[in-house]
């Protein structure tokens, strides 16, 4: 300890509490900090900051916790195993941390370790801060480079030490969103997970909820380092994401994952950008839960609450008593005793406005983090998506307020396929709500250089939980390598550049990746496949393109490669839209889209008009019935007009393959046509409804179908 001591009293200054100066963290604190002053705040950490924690790296690094107001608190951030080692021991001692656990088995076992060549020196700091009235204190040190080197931080303050054990420095990323990102099954997990022995990634996760923002974690949360046994029970995406970036760039990654299932987009927002939105949507949610919660400010309001349920319990065991004795007279089965549900406290609800947010990021945004990767989306699909047109754009700009970094990357995952493949658009245009999830963020994030849509549809099945995500973590690192980390990668499919309308026919120009581009720009006569996004399955027909005209009215377009002018382009058309002016790709829950880019990246989904989406809201009982009306309206409507497409281009095609069939042959490919009169004159004069409507509605056509098929008879007989 005396070695402790002595470096301890050549720190330099006193660092006074820096705040990032946001109205956000000013209420954070508040209600915090009474409670705090009444309980007179113990000596400890933030709770994320704690064994096997990963640090980043390049970044200046905040240590924060808690001790007695106004006194003093000396923090050592060291690579010297004597100095670290020793701290440990007298913590131990102290009992303000637990030991060091050590080997439980005497059973052969081999560990991966890492063996670095001239690892980045480290300079030894020391920081003095002062706790203040609500006992809070934060230090920071400066930038370090990543290193497989183990780290210590120590505390002091008051005769009390605390020491945080295993500490690497590196990458980090912050995990969130909804059930596909917390989800842990993925298909080859036993395989992947069994040859994951990586001690240089670590992984933390926990899920929380309140009202308002807290300054810690409430969950004593601990960090784990990736073993065959512990990536078992990671979740799939962020644990397969971390593993890509650790083996790619060779540093130790860290992963904190907060998703919850079932969250919605507003839940993962600052609670004043949500109060700047003007929209009914997001107005009723928040007045709602205000009014919800207020009631469970009020302690008097919830003793009534909880006596009228405790009376209602009451209540239903006497009326279930006499049910049974009922039953019992009359020999029949006992009825079930179905008892009132508990009041549940909605200041922790599952996914209200700001909650998660208040519960898991705020608490740690004084950690430096590299960025944020956000899956979420599926449940604003559920006739919540008007909403989500205002909310999802704030997510990206709560997380970067939140960690103080304008350019803090943010990659957002965009919903696999789900649902019915191959539904008709006419339906899925008013009623795909995975289209319009993807469409929103598709727009919010376009033109954000330090954020991205990172499409993940082919990844998808009719369960709402596919297994397929390997696909998804991969195509996220590959963004975050690309565009956060400089490296040589092909990280997307082709994306979308503009539309040109000509002869009927709409043209569809595409970029290529950076790193593509790169590649083929020299060569002057590219072949397509050099430059333009192929069929997934190789020489097969483009799939997944929807065409309209003024009427606004979508159908299956037809799609092919075309050279123009030197440029490649791909052709878009429908026999039955003579003149185009918009196309979309991928517009459906599941997309029949098969194109790919290099390395067989998925085209990111997308539309070439900015005619409004369908409306699907919820935030009264009739906003939410007056919609869903609609929809269904709509829905049907759709259904319809497939139906009458289908014919019309049943009838365009029918001729196109009799000539094809019968090409040179004109007896068969009258004889074909005459079959087919036959066939309806059958129709009208067999099917008893159809021949009733005809002599009601057409009594002059009667006789002329009876001619006509004399005739044909005729014809037939003289052969």
């Amino acid at each position: 300890m005396n070695k402790i001591n002595q470096l301890k009293n050549g720190s330099k200054g006193v660092m006074k509490l820096r705040w990032f100066g946001l109205a956000f963290i000013l209420c954070a604190v508040t209600g915090a900090a009474h409670a705090r002053l009444e309980q007179k705040p113990e000596f400890r950490f933030a709770r994320i900051l704690s064994d096997g924690l990963v640090l980043q790296q390049e970044k200046p690094i905040k240590i924060w916790g808690w001790a007695k107001p106004d006194t003093q608190v000396s923090v050592t951030l060291t690579q010297d195993a004597a100095i670290g080692t020793s701290a440990v021991e007298v913590a131990v001692q102290a009992g303000t941390r637990q030991a060091i656990a050590g080997k439980t088995s005497d059973d052969y076992s081999v560990t991966m370790r890492y063996e670095e060549t001239n690892p980045p020196k480290f300079v030894q700091q020391s920081v003095v801060a002062t706790a203040g009235v609500d006992g809070k204190w934060t230090v920071t040190f400066a930038p370090a480079k990543a290193s497989f080197q183990e780290t210590w931080i120590i505390a002091e303050s008051g005769g009390n030490t605390l020491a945080v054990d295993n500490v690497l420095i590196g990458e980090v990323w912050v995990c969130a969103g909804q059930s596909n990102m917390g989800w842990g099954n993925f298909n080859r997990k036993d395989r992947v997970a069994g040859s994951s022995d990586c001690p240089g990634m670590r992984y933390v996760a926990w899920h929380d909820s309140w009202y308002k923002p807290l300054d810690d974690v409430r969950s004593n949360i601990r960090w784990q380092e990736c073993s065959p046994e512990s990536a078992k029970k990671f979740s799939a995406v962020p644990y397969l994401y971390g593993m890509f970036l650790h083996r790619y760039l060779k540093v130790p990654v860290g992963i904190i994952n907060v998703a919850r299932g079932g969250t919605t987009g507003d839940t993962w927002c600052l609670r004043e950008e949500l109060d700047g939105l003007q929209h009914i949507t997001v107005k009723e949610s928040l007045r709602k839960y205000d009014a919800e919660t207020s009631i469970w400010d009020k302690p008097a309001e919830v003793k009534r609450i909880m006596a009228e349920w405790e009376q209602a319990v009451v209540d239903k065991k006497a009326e279930h008593g006499k049910a049974v004795a009922t039953a019992k007279a009359e020999g029949k089965k006992e009825p079930r005793l179905r008892l009132p549900k508990q009041p549940a406290d909605p200041r922790s609800g599952w996914s209200p406005p700001a909650a998660l947010f208040n519960a898991t990021v705020i608490p740690i945004r004084h950690l430096g983090v590299r960025g944020v990767l956000y899956y979420q989306g599926e449940n604003n699909v559920f006739g919540r998506w008007t909403r989500y047109e205002h909310t999802f754009a704030k997510v990206s700009v709560s997380f970067r307020k939140a960690f103080g970094d304008e350019n803090l990357p943010f990659g957002c995952i965009s919903q696999p396929g789900w649902g019915a493949f191959g539904t008709d658009p006419e339906v899925e245009t008013v009623t795909g709500g995975y289209a319009m999830i993807r469409d929103i963020q598709r727009r919010a994030l376009k033109g954000d250089p330090n954020a991205a849509m990172i499409a993940t549809y082919p990844t998808g099945n009719s369960y709402i939980h596919p297994g397929e995500k390997f696909p998804v973590a991969e195509y996220a690192s590959l963004w975050s390598l690309a565009k956060v980390y400089d490296q040589p990668v092909v990280h997307r499919g082709n994306q979308f550049e503009k539309i040109v309308i000509k002869d009927g026919k709409a043209f569809i120009y595409f970029d290529s990746d950076p790193v593509v581009y790169e590649q083929w720009k020299h060569i002057e006569n590219n072949a397509s496949w050099q430059v333009l996004p192929q069929p997934r399955q190789g020489k097969a027909p483009i799939e997944g393109f929807i065409i309209a005209g003024k009427d606004r009215r979508w159908y299956p377009a037809k799609a092919q490669e075309r050279r123009i002018a030197g440029t490649w382009t791909i052709e878009v058309r429908s026999d039955l839209v003579a003149r185009p002016v918009a196309v979309r790709y991928g517009w459906a829950s599941w997309p029949t889209g098969n194109l790919v880019g290099r390395e067989r990246l998925p085209v990111p989904t997308f539309r070439t008009d900015d005619w409004p989406i369908v409306e699907g809201v919820s935030y009264s009982e009739e906003a939410k019935k007056a919609s869903s009306e609609k929809i269904r309206a709509m829905q049907e409507e759709g259904k319809q007009l497939a139906l009458d497409r289908k014919l019309r281009q049943l009838q365009i095609d029918l001729p196109k393959l009799e000539a094809d069939l019968y090409k040179g042959d004109a007896k068969k490919q009258l004889e074909s046509k005459l079959a087919r009169i036959e066939a309806i004159l059958d129709e009208l004069q067999k099917d008893p409804w159809l021949s009733k409507q005809l002599e009601r509605s057409f009594p002059t056509a009667v006789e002329k179908v009876k001619a006509m098929r004399n005739a044909l008879h005729h014809n037939e007989t003289s052969e």
